[in-house]
C-alpha cells in the first residue's frame, strides 16, 4: 500500500507540473534499484554485506542552455536494506532516502534518442535502523551521508513532450555505525543506482 499511494501522489505532482506551463522543464517518475558494491567494509570485526532494494523515484530538471540542465533527483519512498555480518547472518536493517543535485550534459538534442552524462552532489538521509539476529535488543544507529555523484543515461522521445529514460548513477555513501553508542566501523555502501523512468517535457 505505501508504494501504491506514493506512486499516485507522484503522478499527481507530474500532472500538476505539466499544467504549470513552465519553460524548459522536464520531470520524471521512475523505479530504481540501489545496488551496494560487493565489499561493504568491516563492522565489529566482521565483513559486512548490504543487500539491494527497489523504490519509486522522481526528478525535476531545468534546461538552462541547449545542451545543459540542472537536475534534482530523489527517492519518493525510502529504500530498506538488510545488513549481514560474516559468520552471524543478518544483524539489522536500515532505511534511507537518497537525493542528488547535479548538472547534466545532453547529446544529440535534435534526435529522438538523447544520451546524457552528469556530475553532482548527493545526500543520504538514514533512518529506521533496526537490530536483529545476533544484535537483537541493541540500539543500532547509522549516520547520514553525503558526497559526489556521477550519472549517465539516455532519453528516448516519443514526441516533443513525452519520453522514457534509462539511467545509472554512482552515489558516494559511507555511514559510520554504532551499537549501543559504541562505534563499530563504517559501512561502505557506495551503490550503483539504476532504473527506468517515464518523463514529460513542458
Amino acid at each position: 500500500m505505501p508504494r501504491i499511494s506514493t506512486l499516485g501522489l507522484a503522478f499527481g505532482l507530474v500532472l500538476l507540473a505539466s499544467n504549470a506551463h513552465a519553460e524548459n522543464v522536464t520531470a520524471t517518475l521512475g523505479f530504481h534499484n540501489v545496488n551496494p558494491k560487493s565489499d561493504n567494509g568491516t563492522l565489529a570485526g566482521a565483513e559486512a554485506s548490504v543487500d539491494d532494494d527497489w523504490a519509486v523515484t522522481g526528478s525535476v530538471a531545468y534546461h538552462f542552455a541547449d545542451n545543459w540542465s540542472v537536475e534534482l533527483w530523489s527517492g519518493l519512498e525510502k529504500y530498506e536494506h538488510d545488513v549481514s555480518l560474516a559468520g552471524l547472518g543478518t544483524v539489522g536493517s536500515v532505511k534511507h532516502r537518497p537525493t542528488t543535485l547535479g548538472v547534466n550534459y545532453h547529446f544529440m538534442k535534435e534526435s529522438k534518442f538523447r544520451p546524457f552524462l552528469g556530475l553532482g552532489y548527493g545526500w543520504v538521509n538514514v533512518s529506521g535502523e533496526k537490530s536483529t539476529g545476533a544484535l537483537a535488543g541493541t540500539v543500532l544507529r547509522a549516520d547520514n551521508s553525503s558526497g559526489l555523484t556521477a550519472n549517465l543515461g539516455a532519453d528516448y522521445y516519443f514526441n516533443d513532450n513525452f519520453f522514457v529514460r534509462g539511467d545509472v548513477r554512482y552515489l558516494n555513501f559511507d555511514s559510520d555505525v554504532t551499537v549501543d553508542g559504541a562505534a563499530v566501523g563504517t559501512a561502505n555502501v557506495d551503490p550503483l543506482i539504476y532504473g527506468i523512468s517515464a518523463g514529460v517535457a513542458f
